[in-house]
């Protein structure tokens, strides 16, 4: 007997290799046990081995596959002394642990509690009930998707009774829940086609898949790899039409994919297939072939059928991409991965304070984090591989661009590589950046969060700011990492006017591109980054700001002298200079031309309100409030003296009077007065409000 039970095993792990095409199982099951149990210790003296068998209901959770759940039955007899026999008839619930060692070999674990009964045979004994439990495990072998041979051992405990070690050996049958109406459980009737059947029913025909590209996988959970034609060949209508596509390794279940779910007799249908692929893929560091597993589930006649069908697919590398679509690069500017924000957060503290009120603060953080990558040591290089240039002009060439820690690991990237790199560290701080591209070049731009009617106000080179969808952006050719920010500035304004009068040059803001091309994170442990020098950092950032604002100022403050020469000491004229020398944190000479004007005219309002701005950001209050408060006598209803008052006495927490001044304001200038709405509020929200824009920075100074 136990050899024909070998060799039946045998044959049907043999067959279950070569022809089965197994699913996930479903989720019921009913298993259908025999076998032998052996007494322990003492209870060998007072039984033999016996033998049993058993039946259990199981549901494994398809949410928790480790975890099952169920109840079982059972009957055993076993010799006692040389007469007689007993019975024992049990029962019980428990629940396993369940561990997919491959798809065909199942580990598990059960453990289960319940209750007996037990009675000699002949009669002459007397009979009992109590609690039994038993722990068991053992490996199951899927021969089908619907049918499973199972070999297991446990420790079983009949309390009062005996102890036993058990071995046995079953099938277990997998049941699903029915399609039809009233959800009773039973197995669905799929029939495999013959290949001459096939020809009679739904087929597959011309599939087409893309190359995959691991950067993209959530992309493809909505956007088709490939495409195929259904055709039904039969007379008949064909119903229930469902396609799926599974990729082993790569993917955790079956995509249902998009298909008609009828076709009438002769008819043809399109299918888009998707993926959705685990992060698995980013792992892929070679260009691999992997089989794609299409299922095609139908119904003819009142019967179902199944199909498979196997195609081959290309998977390229983590770091592949082509350039069909400019906007893919946005999928590699990784914001919050941790080597980019261990350098921009110590690189913002720098800036955050230095130049503070006087230079836009994007401005100031770009400056900074150009810097701090020239000290870092980055570096441009072309990979002579996949230069940017040759591919770009390619959409099917395969380019390999690096993640953000990539380059700093490397401290070197090409011009798509910079230019990830600079977005990345940008957008982590907060700071909007957009992708631009050129003829065989790309290049960033990052917003200064102004509108271009506030920009014309601030900037002097207005020519070297580009104005897109209401806002002001600055571009950067970012492969002059090692020159000054100025310059790289000035030049990626310069090749934008250049393609842009050529209508060649094409911007994308890495947000918009976001919600296409999702950001992916490099899989892997954390890269350590050794920080640039701060002092380095800072004196660098602080000569290039010194910089700018001369750039900016002196051609301007050239002019007004001139004028002031040769008009004489026109109060307007030396307040211009003076705000000028203001607005670019020049605060020194800026309050030796307002004093200038309180010297020839002590009632002059626009050196008042000014003299006392400047007074609030060196954070004098009282001196600051007298000014204003001086301002008040002359024009009690001026927009900028009112908020002047209003900000000083919410600084002091003097808020009755920062109520009147505020309340007054929005009634005269009610614009000025939302964009300092703060100042309603009180403590810690208003901190938290103020912090908002940047509010605290901004000062309104009366022209």
């Amino acid at each position: 007997m136990l050899k024909k039970v070998f060799l039946l095993f045998v044959f049907l792990s043999i067959g279950s290799i070569v022809f089965a095409d197994l699913n996930p199982s479903p989720p019921f099951s009913v298993r259908v046990l025999s076998g032998a149990s052996f007494p322990l210790s003492g209870d060998a003296e007072f039984f033999s081995t016996g033998a049993g068998g058993s039946g259990t209901i199981s549901y494994r959770f398809p949410g928790f596959t480790l975890m099952n759940v169920g109840g079982s039955f059972g009957y055993s007899i076993f010799p006692v002394g040389v007469d007689t026999t007993m019975s024992v008839i049990w029962g019980g619930l428990g629940c396993g642990i369940v561990l997919d060692i491959t798809d065909r070999f199942i580990a598990f674990i059960d453990f289960l509690g319940g209750y007996y009964y037990s009675l000699l045979n002949d009669g002459t004994g007397p009979q009992s009930g109590y609690p039994l439990f038993y722990p068991g495990a053992g490996l199951r072998l899927r021969i089908t998707p619907v049918l499973s041979l199972e070999i297991g051992g446990a420790y079983r405990n009949y309390i009062g009774l005996l102890q036993t070690a058990e071995a046995s050996l079953g099938l277990r049958f997998h049941f699903r829940q029915s399609t039809g109406e009233g959800g009773a459980l039973g197995t669905v009737e799929v029939l495999p086609l013959s290949d001459a059947a096939k020809a009679e029913q739904l087929q597959i025909t011309e599939t087409a898949f893309q190359d995959i590209f691991p950067v993209f996988f959530k992309y493809y959970d909505e956007n088709p790899i490939g495409t195929a034609m259904l055709s039904n060949n039969t007379d008949e209508e064909i119903v229930d039409i469902g396609v799926s596509l599974f990729i082993r390794q790569y993917m955790d279940n079956p995509k249902s994919c998009s298909a008609p779910v009828v076709l009438k007799a002769g008819e043809q249908g399109a299918i888009e297939l998707k993926a959705l692929f685990t992060e698995k893929v980013l792992q892929i560091t070679e260009s691999t072939k992997v089989s794609a597993e299409i299922t095609l589930d139908y119904t003819v006649g009142g019967r179902k059928y199944r199909e498979k069908y196997v195609e081959t697919v290309r998977i390229y590398d983590r770091n592949a991409t082509t350039w069909d679509d400019d906007r893919k690069v946005a999928a590699f500017v990784t914001a919050k991965d941790p080597a980019v924000l261990t350098l921009s957060k110590n690189v913002v503290s720098l800036s955050s304070e230095k130049g503070k009120g006087a230079v836009n603060p994007n401005l100031r953080t770009a400056m900074a984090m150009h810097n701090a990558l020239r000290s870092y040591g980055m570096g441009y290089v072309i990979d002579p591989r996949t230069p940017y240039k040759e591919l770009s002009e390619s959409a099917k060439a395969v380019d390999f661009l690096q993640f953000p820690r990539q380059s700093l690991q490397y401290r070197a990237g090409d011009c798509d590589d910079l230019s990830i790199l600079n977005c990345s560290l940008l957008e982590s701080v907060g700071i909007e950046t957009a992708f631009i591209t050129v003829p065989g070049h790309i290049f960033i731009a990052f917003s200064l969060g102004i509108t271009p009617d506030e920009a014309k106000k601030i900037f002097l080179r207005v020519e070297d700011l580009i104005f897109h969808e209401d806002s002001a952006w600055v571009p950067v050719e970012i492969t002059q990492v090692q020159n000054e920010f100025l310059e790289a500035w000035s030049t990626g304004a310069r090749e934008w006017r250049e393609a842009n009068t050529r209508e060649v040059a094409h911007f994308y803001r890495t947000h918009t591109a976001w919600e296409i091309y999702e950001p992916v994170g490099l899989p892997g442990g954390e890269t350590t980054i050794i920080l640039p020098d701060s002092d380095t950092v800072a004196e660098s950032y602080m000569n290039e700001l010194t910089r700018f604002v001369e750039r900016e100022i002196y051609p301007a403050t050239a002019e007004i002298e001139a004028r002031i020469s040769q008009q004489g000491e026109d109060p307007k004229l030396i307040n211009k200079l003076g705000l000028l020398y203001a607005r670019y944190g020049l605060l020194e000479k800026a309050k030796m031309e307002f004093e200038r004007i309180l010297s020839l005219n002590p009632d002059y309002l626009p050196a008042l309100v000014n003299m006392g701005n400047l007074e609030y950001i060196a954070g004098e209050l009282k001196e600051a409030l007298a000014f204003f408060s001086r301002a008040s006598m002359i024009e009690p209803d001026n927009p900028t003296v009112l908020l002047g008052i209003a900000r000083t006495n919410h600084d002091l927490e003097n808020y009755g009077i920062v109520g009147e001044s505020f309340n007054r304001l929005k009634e005269v200038k009610p614009d000025l007065a939302r964009r300092f709405a703060y100042l309603d509020l009180r403590g810690g929200e208003a901190e938290k409000a103020a912090a908002i824009g940047n509010i605290k920075e901004e000062m309104v100074w009366e022209e």
